[in-house]
């Protein structure tokens, strides 16, 4: 245990974006940097489904991009389902393949881009693949992005049959953010059960995240403020005020951490 003269507290948050977290550390350990950067490391177990921690880590990815960046940039957001036909592997990681060689293709066809994937489960036993991609202005149209996914889905998954090229696929271009984040607590984030046992590897994952405007500002606060703070942030986590955390994260809008700050005296920018 720390004294409270060893003892520092700050608060990070997400520029532009909506996820902030109080911590508190020793003065000879740096654990300042941002919570989206800390989550996993060590040795790891094998996956199995879905978990809440990887459900969180997941909308707090999301929840760092700055949206006004984005949307000055001009960006685009277009959502992708995936879906097998009648035939379909029973293992997750040949489908993850399936998804790579996907990729690559999207990547020859149309350049670099940003995005999160997420491996579903259906009732039948398929998995499918949702997609979330932050594309640029000039990425090739939503009627052609189209004609291309379904064309190249339908040859990875071995052209098994012509209503699997007519309806294997979904892609749709996502006009606002709200509906971004609704398609990714539908769709991304949904909690779903997989078979008892089964070894599912990672649910979900980012494509090229440097490509995505995130940055996170970490200002020093006092102890005091920094009790104050948690006490609201555990009340927009809901959670108990009893025990001792180290850091809680939640999520928040950043201008409102800015005024909640500015009010305490500080400044993040």
């Amino acid at each position: 245990m720390y004294s409270p003269d060893q003892i520092n507290a700050y608060i990070s948050s997400a520029v532009g974006g909506s996820v902030s977290s109080v911590s508190f550390a020793g003065n000879n350990i740096e654990t300042r940097a941002n919570p989206s950067a800390n989550h996993g490391g060590g040795i790891k177990g094998k996956v199995r489904g879905f978990s809440r921690a990887s459900r969180r880590n997941l909308l707090r990815c999301l929840a760092s991009i700055n949206r006004s960046a984005f949307r000055a940039f001009k960006g685009r957001l277009i959502s992708i389902t995936l879906t097998y036909p009648h035939q379909y592997p029973e293992d997750p990681e040949l489908c993850k393949n399936h998804l790579k060689v996907l990729r690559k293709r999207l990547q020859r066809r149309c350049g670099d881009f940003a995005g999160f994937w997420r491996l579903g489960i259906q009732r039948r036993g398929a998995f499918p693949f949702h997609m979330l991609l932050f594309v640029s202005p000039s990425f090739i149209t939503v009627r052609e992005l189209c004609t291309f996914v379904s064309w190249s889905w339908y040859e990875i998954c071995g052209e098994i049959s012509e209503g699997h090229l007519l309806a294997g696929t979904r892609v749709e271009e996502i006009r606002n953010w709200r509906k971004a984040t609704s398609y990714a607590e539908k769709y991304l984030a949904r909690e779903e059960q997989f078979p008892q046992g089964l070894e599912t590897g990672r649910i979900w994952g980012m494509w090229n995240p440097k490509l995505l405007p995130v940055r996170w500002e970490t200002v020093e606060v006092s102890l005091r403020d920094a009790f104050r703070i948690r006490r609201i942030y555990r009340k927009l986590a809901k959670r108990k005020g009893s025990g001792s955390l180290r850091r809680i994260t939640v999520f928040v809008r950043y201008e409102n951490v800015v005024r909640l700050l500015e009010f305490l005296g500080y400044h993040l920018e």
